[in-house]
């Protein structure tokens, strides 16, 4: 089922002339214009909250309207989808993090497919790059109608004019996020019904507001600039993203496999972390100030909030409630409700598995080319709980090798990684929350 998602940015100018008015004999149909203007622009105001779902944060980065597949209607209340990343110091840098989730709601269990940055999503496919993790930041230029509020596909198109409506096409940068959820939509046969994406120095922020994670360093490492013998450490928010991000990382398929198999041991610690707040500690109102509280909250409010879709449709999606429900979130609370939700799912229900594939060259460069047969086999017994078609007819990703070598998923549930959480870390990082032990929390 495709809908259309998305945030539209709604502004109200007006202007005043600077010549003295004349005077005018009283009419009654002053007032009534003016009664009537007031009804207008409560009506536009009532539409805009709508639009926004009462956003208490910054505006996110403005997003036209992008047709993507979500969960069928039938199974949306068993199981919902979620695109993931993780993005680099500049907008334009290759992802650090690739994954899709499968949230089964109904057992109570989450699969996570982890996707090497460097996979090869192939050329003429409809992206302006070949690899997965650039797509983020270099999205594909599009032709859009804005009177139809689509992309427009090279058939519809007749002397740049949309060949559906008469009226004449923009070029425009394309969508990011769009993208991202196009290659799980296309090349994976999944739907996506909202997408995740943060970058470092907000994952570092929500680290540090959490106290920290114990993380278990199998050797002597230095990271953030900080060295750490080997053994079970307290890492702040900048180490920790480090370990996960930076350290050890060569650009290469082999390193980032590597670096998946730590992002493993991150995220068991920061959903121990999670699990140990309440809703109230992620998110509150300051019943005082009217102000924005708690880890989540100050979060989304920050420089680095998560990127999602905020629309109405959007957070219905990411929490399995109404248009209506959702409309009464503002994103920090849909956001906050979204990780209590994740992180009372018991770590030995929570799978991660790595895409099958290996290193193969490209030209010069390179990447990470999957076995397909092995790709849907994994994602049948992985990712796959109530019956969607995911087979030949469906799944499109490329492969470079005719006979690809048969490749290790590591599949494994969070609880053989994970680590006692009891150790806490006291940052100067601005905009969090104090920190407190699990302890004090239980």
């Amino acid at each position: 089922m495709s809908q259309n998602n998305g945030q539209k940015q709604v502004s109200l100018a007006g202007a005043a002339g600077n010549a003295k008015p004349k005077r005018k004999r009283k009419s009654p149909w002053k007032a009534i214009g003016m009664v009537t203007l007031l009804v207008v622009l409560l009506a536009v105001g009532v539409l805009a909250y709508q639009l926004f779902g009462g956003l208490d944060g910054p505006s996110l980065s403005a997003q036209e309207m992008v047709e993507y597949t979500v969960t069928p209607d039938g199974i949306s209340d068993s199981v919902s989808y979620f695109a993931l990343g993780v993005t680099g110091e500049k907008p334009t840098d290759c992802l650090d993090m690739v994954a899709v989730m499968c949230y089964n709601r109904k057992s109570g269990s989450i699969s996570v497919l982890q996707v090497p940055v460097s996979t090869y999503i192939g050329k003429d496919t409809g992206f302006a790059v070949n690899t997965v993790g650039h797509v983020w930041g270099s999205p594909q230029p599009e032709v859009f109608c804005s009177s139809c509020r689509v992309r427009v596909t090279a058939g519809e198109v007749e002397d740049n004019k949309h060949t559906v409506c008469g009226a004449k096409l923009e070029n425009r940068t394309g969508s990011a996020y769009g993208d991202l959820i196009r290659v799980f939509n296309d090349q994976y046969g999944l739907p996506i019904d909202n997408f995740l994406v943060i970058p470092r120095a907000g994952l570092a922020q929500l680290v540090d507001a959490l106290g920290g994670l114990d993380i278990n360093l199998t050797a002597k490492t230095t990271l953030a600039g900080k060295s750490y013998a080997a053994g079970v450490q307290t890492l702040s928010g900048a180490e920790a993203v480090a370990y996960v991000t930076t350290h050890g990382y060569k650009n290469t398929p082999a390193s980032d496999r590597e670096r998946m198999l730590r992002q493993r041991e991150f995220f068991a610690a920061l959903l121990q972390r999670l699990s140990a707040h309440s809703l109230e500690d992620l998110y509150h109102i300051d019943k005082q100030s009217g102000a924005t509280r708690g880890i989540v909250g100050i979060l989304m409010n920050g420089q680095n909030p998560i990127r999602f879709n905020a629309t109405s449709f959007g957070k219905a999606r990411l929490l399995n409630v109404s248009d209506t429900a959702s409309n009464r979130l503002k994103l920090s609370d849909a956001m906050a409700r979204f990780f209590v939700q994740i992180s009372r799912v018991p770590l030995d229900k929570v799978t991660f598995s790595i895409l099958p594939g290996e290193a193969v060259k490209s030209g010069t460069a390179t990447v990470y080319s999957v076995n397909k047969a092995k790709t849907i086999e994994l994602l049948n017994a992985q990712m796959n709980p109530y019956g969607l078609t995911l087979d030949d007819t469906t799944v499109a990703v490329p492969q470079l090798k005719d006979k690809p070598a048969d490749s290790d998923a590591s599949t494994a549930t969070l609880d053989t990684v994970a680590q006692p959480q009891s150790g806490t870390v006291t940052t100067t990082t601005k905009a969090t929350t104090t920190t407190t032990t699990l302890a004090e929390t239980e």
